[in-house]
């Protein structure tokens, strides 16, 4: 099956191309060592919800932008490229729950606070069940009535956030996703150090924070997220591609460009048909999801397995492509890398990520 791009996607593309470029010559990547963002970029931030970028994928009647989870795939595509310092990604997950459960008042309420970007809401990875995010903090949360107590070791753009979609633990049943409200002075936020240099964090310590339970996330919106997740990783991916590729056709050693050596072409060639293989199983999954159909997750655990082991080896790769001059903080390959090695922390090792898909596929009779 071929999933050639519409008009419309490659016209978002290329807005979004802009945009972010725009952006990214006033803002260097890597920052400067000693100008690390602690909080997102408001200017692009607000850009992207004035041009209604927060709200694609989500339904027109829910106040979104319309269109599919294939469109939004573009865009996170691309902004796993740029790498800006906004959590899209983040915020995409938490507006894909919201839609799900906008027949809730409070829900809809707030889905309209994010899509505007008057509202910055992310989630809080740490909490989330083991098959989506690895190594959960069980019992990090505790919800009581109408508020929740804990403390959060790591939330994305944790100084910014208003709104944390997070899982806390109801007595001996399973961990129950809720809206957590941040406000003064039930919630005290403290910067902690990050890997990843475009994506701040913070620690949060929650003393009767105002939440509201939602019910547990559909097997459709699982899978959402996750191909989300993935296409942002191909971005990623493309970038540390395409600089290591340029800079291979200019680096000379013997007289000739490094990249007309076999140890080096043959690798970034590898690498090239790696992506491009998870693009099309992204691509794939993100039809999968916006069809509904039944293998949505199966396709979306696929397409994040692929996307993150390649992103894994193509930056891995490229630094090596660069040689030392990779490793000093100037240069952008080491910054590519960190991301990976953080998403890896995120989404757990190849193994695990096999053994969620391997459980996906038993569980729907596939393998049988």
């Amino acid at each position: 099956m071929r999933f050639a791009p519409t008009g419309e996607q490659l016209e978002l593309g290329r807005t979004a191309e802009r945009l972010l470029a725009d952006h990214a010559r006033g803002n260097p990547l890597p920052p400067p060592w000693d100008a690390i963002p602690r909080t997102l970029d408001s200017e692009l931030w607000a850009s992207l919800a004035e041009l209604g970028l927060l709200g694609l994928g989500v339904p027109e009647q829910l106040g979104g932008s319309g269109g599919g989870v294939a469109d939004l795939c573009v865009l996170a595509e691309r902004v796993g490229s740029a790498l800006p310092t906004v959590p899209f990604t983040a915020t995409a997950t938490v507006a894909a729950v919201l839609a799900e459960h906008a027949d809730s008042p409070g829900a809809r309420a707030a889905l309209a606070r994010v899509l505007d970007g008057s509202t910055v809401a992310v989630p809080a990875w740490e909490t989330f069940p083991s098959d989506m995010v690895p190594g959960r903090r069980a019992g990090s949360l505790t919800f009581n009535d109408t508020a929740v107590d804990g403390v959060l070791a790591a939330v994305p753009f944790g100084l910014d956030a208003q709104l944390v979609l997070a899982f806390a633990d109801e007595g001996n049943g399973p961990a129950r996703p809720f809206l957590v409200e941040f406000a003064e002075p039930a919630t005290a936020r403290t910067s902690v150090e990050a890997l990843d240099v475009t994506e701040p964090m913070a620690s949060l310590r929650l003393t009767g924070a105002p939440a509201e339970p939602l019910p547990p996330l559909g097997a459709h919106t699982v899978a959402r997220v996750l191909t989300v997740l993935a296409a942002e990783l191909i971005g990623t991916g493309r970038r540390a591609l395409e600089g290591a590729v340029e800079y291979a056709g200019m680096r000379r050693q013997f007289g000739r460009p490094i990249g007309s050596f076999q140890a080096i072409k043959h690798v970034l060639a590898d690498r090239s048909v790696q992506l491009d293989a998870a693009w099309m199983l992204v691509q794939a999954a993100a039809h999968a999801v916006d069809g509904e159909r039944a293998d949505a997750e199966v396709a979306a655990r696929t397409a994040l397995a692929a996307a993150a082991d390649a992103l894994e080896a193509v930056t891995a790769d490229a630094l090596q492509t660069h040689g030392g001059i990779g490793f000093t903080w100037e240069h952008t390959s080491h910054v590519l890398l960190r991301r990976a090695r953080a998403r890896r922390s995120l989404l757990g090792s190849p193994a695990h990520r096999l053994d969620a898909l391997a459980d996906r596929l038993i569980g729907s009779g596939r393998l049988s």
